[in-house]
């Protein structure tokens, strides 16, 4: 009888009482607004070491130190910022999601991280051009050129502002350079023996081969703003699902086109790739179609701070895909 009693209780059990609720965002969220902070720091802490992409491990590192900081650890918090900051220097709390305090907290931790974040990436620069790695080079030195530009990392930097703006620009160009000269030899070396090995079709139309939307999210066509010698109105399939709203671009420069990385012959256009996450940052690009691969590396940088309002469906922040044309004029 006692075993009998034992399973008719437990069949009259909920389905799932007495397991763990699910580890999501949204749970850990609605732990914190209950101030259960013990409880959501843990949830936190779990789904950041599974985070799937950058952004993801973002906001929730975002909600890591608001929960540090309720359970008054707040130098721990203060580093979580500094982790942030480290992994994306440009990113600031959105407005509206803190007390004052808490804002007060992470300003402070970030303008206290961007120095040092400064230094990091130009040694980290500097370290592929003394391994020739001359293309990622000029890419890192113009994402440092890019950082520059923003009036926080300008702070940072303080007195060597200009100093370190003539470095990595000096990098960039010798990077650019080698690049193309590097290029050119290989160009110049007898043609390897035919082989007997199928060759891959040649590119479709953009028109024709735009990459296959990220979940819930479908291409578009929009016209971002010219650059120098580029001119870049992408081309995408229209979106075939009428609840998406397309992202608006906040910012999207392009990186002016020099002697350098101007084609010869007619006007050439590179085919880029990019998926705009839910927070209206480019969380991955890709080069489809490559004309001029020093400018494709400054290209490359500049998506990390192009900035678009997310996209949506059925009013919730979506992923998006979306290829760019960026055709780049010979000079007359």
């Amino acid at each position: 009888m006692l075993r009998l009693a034992v399973v008719l209780l437990l069949l009259a059990m909920p389905a799932g009482a007495g397991a763990a609720v699910q580890d999501t965002l949204a749970a850990a969220r609605d732990l914190y607004v209950t101030a259960d902070y013990r409880e959501a720091l843990a949830m936190l802490t779990r789904l950041r070491a599974a985070a799937a992409t950058p952004a993801d491990a973002t906001e929730i590192d975002q909600y890591r130190a608001f929960a540090l900081f309720a359970l008054g650890q707040a130098a721990e918090a203060e580093l979580v910022v500094e982790g942030i900051a480290s992994a994306d220097p440009t990113w600031t709390l959105p407005a509206g999601e803190a007390s004052p305090r808490l804002v007060t907290l992470f300003a402070t931790a970030r303008e206290r991280a961007l120095p040092g974040v400064l230094r990091q990436r130009i040694a980290a620069a500097r370290a592929l051009y003394a391994e020739k790695r001359y293309d990622a080079s000029a890419e890192a030195f113009t994402g440092v050129l890019l950082l520059l530009d923003d009036p926080a990392m300008a702070k940072a930097a303080g007195a060597d502002l200009a100093s370190m703006k003539a470095l990595a620009t000096g990098f960039r160009d010798l990077s650019l350079a080698a690049d193309e000269q590097a290029r050119a030899a290989a160009s110049r070396q007898p043609a390897a023996p035919a082989t007997p090995t199928t060759t891959p079709a040649a590119a479709e139309p953009a028109a024709e081969s735009a990459p296959t939307p990220a979940p819930s999210a479908a291409n578009n066509s929009e016209t971002p703003p010219p650059a120098g010698g580029a001119a870049a109105p992408p081309a995408t399939k229209a979106s075939k699902e009428t609840d998406i709203v397309p992202p608006v671009v906040i910012a999207q420069a392009l990186p002016r086109a020099t002697d350098v990385s101007v084609p010869l012959g007619g006007a050439q256009t590179i085919l880029l790739d990019i998926v705009i996450d839910e927070t209206g940052h480019v969380e991955r690009a890709e080069i489809r179609r490559s004309v001029n691969r020093a400018y494709e590396a400054q290209l490359m940088a500049a998506t990390r701070g192009w900035r678009y309002t997310p996209a949506t469906q059925a009013g919730r922040p979506v992923k998006y895909a979306r290829t760019l044309e960026v055709t780049l004029n010979p000079r007359d």
